[in-house]
């Protein structure tokens, strides 16, 4: 299986090193699916941290300063309007889990529970999390650039340790860890665009049952 994917970006990209340079970026995989991959094609496990880290983590101020505006901008389009609506609707659902859980300290600890609650997003390598995940949320916890910014990179920084540690360490098992990365991550784009269309969906039928009490 390793040899496999291994072979499939070697053959797209041509560049070990540029491969995980841009697989680090791609959401869903980012260095979960990166770090495990340079191990898997042998690269050295400072290389494999630092390429995973520099794509990863460069995605997040792009997102912060950009995501806003380009949600904006396309809801102004029919085409678009549900769709990128559905999607702010899943991070801003979780953008205010985060804040209630933050109320329920001391005012002057709310601050400071957003952030922990922001790290823990894009800090943990699972599934739904990463830098891609993080920036979105926290878009929407009323945080300042700057503060998203520093929670997102220490995050980013984090999960890149953990997953190099796991891949140097359980390198004999690579080909087992690839497998289970991809899977899950195949998994999770199908769970994500299924809670998207339900979302659509959902809005779709509010709107159309506000409209008949209007007409009524």
């Amino acid at each position: 299986m390793a040899e496999t994917i291994v072979s499939f970006f070697r053959q797209l990209i041509g560049n070990d090193y540029v491969t995980i340079f841009i697989v680090s970026m791609i959401p869903f995989v980012e260095v979960r699916g990166s770090i495990p991959l340079a191990i898997a094609m042998g690269m050295n496990a400072f290389y494999a941290f630092a390429l995973a880290f520099a794509g990863s983590v460069i995605v997040g101020p792009i997102l912060l300063a950009l995501l806003h505006p380009i949600m904006n901008w396309l809801k102004k389009f029919k085409l678009f309007k549900s769709l990128v609506e559905a999607v702010e609707d899943g991070f801003k659902g979780k953008a205010n889990n985060v804040i209630e859980k933050a109320k329920q300290y001391d005012t002057s600890q709310i601050t400071k529970r957003k952030m922990i609650g922001l790290y823990c997003f894009v800090g943990v390598p699972v599934p739904m999390t990463g830098v891609w995940t993080g920036s979105a949320i926290g878009t929407f916890l009323e945080l300042s650039f700057w503060q998203n910014l520093l929670v997102i990179t220490v995050g980013d920084l984090t999960a890149c340790i953990i997953m190099t540690l796991l891949s140097y360490f359980c390198s004999q098992y690579i080909d087992i860890i690839l497998y289970i990365i991809f899977a899950i991550v195949i998994i999770a784009i199908v769970i994500f665009i299924i809670k998207i269309v339900r979302r659509m969906l959902k809005t779709k039928k509010e709107n159309t049952s506000n409209d008949q009490k209007i007409d009524n």
